[in-house]
């Protein structure tokens, strides 16, 4: 015999705020990592200008040559100063069921995966990150790329240890899926 269908309502006060999830920040290196590119990819700018000014010798009018270099410096600084504050706004938890993930100053985003739809996790650490004593961790999903994501800003035996983590709790819940449906 079939139980009745229910449709109980959930008590809103009830749910838990985002405010009670402790989030981890990424490592302090990681601050240091984004300020280094911003500033290497202006300075980069800032030379090809200079270059293009005087070894090619192209004139620009005399308006568009006084206004480039103010709005280079301040491009330049406004590039730091965001990568300076979002380092604050970002950071990962791991609760019992699932990998939270947050970033973004202006455009803020949480992604929540549950171990159950994660398929697998990798370190990655490319030649830069490992100046810098840092690796992210990869977490791919059934959903595709759209769906996964990358904690960054993680040493590199942080990493690891996360990884190995993952992979235990999509193990017990492979384990306790197989349970409940051997028990039907």
């Amino acid at each position: 015999m079939q139980a009745p269908f229910q449709n109980t309502q959930i008590d809103l006060d009830l749910i838990p705020t985002q405010a009670d999830i402790s989030y981890t920040m990424m490592k302090k290196s990681y601050l240091s990592y984004g300020l280094f590119f911003s500033f290497i990819f202006w300075l980069v700018i800032i030379v090809l200008a200079l270059v293009a000014k005087y070894a090619m010798d192209i004139d620009l009018p005399q308006l568009l040559d006084r206004a480039l270099w103010p709005v280079l410096i301040v491009s330049m600084m406004a590039t730091m100063a965001y990568s300076y504050f979002s380092y604050f706004k970002e950071g990962y938890a791991l609760r019992d069921k699932d990998v939270i993930y947050k970033e973004g100053l202006f455009w803020r985003s949480t992604a929540t995966i549950p171990f159950s739809r994660i398929q697998h996790c990798e370190v990655k650490e490319g030649a830069m990150q490992r100046l810098f004593g840092l690796a992210s961790l990869h977490i791919y999903t059934a959903g595709g790329s759209s769906s996964d994501i990358d904690i960054p800003g993680l040493s590199p035996t942080r990493a690891n240890e996360l990884k190995q983590l993952v992979l235990t709790k999509i193990n017990t819940e492979k384990e306790e899926e197989i349970k409940s449906e051997e028990e039907e």
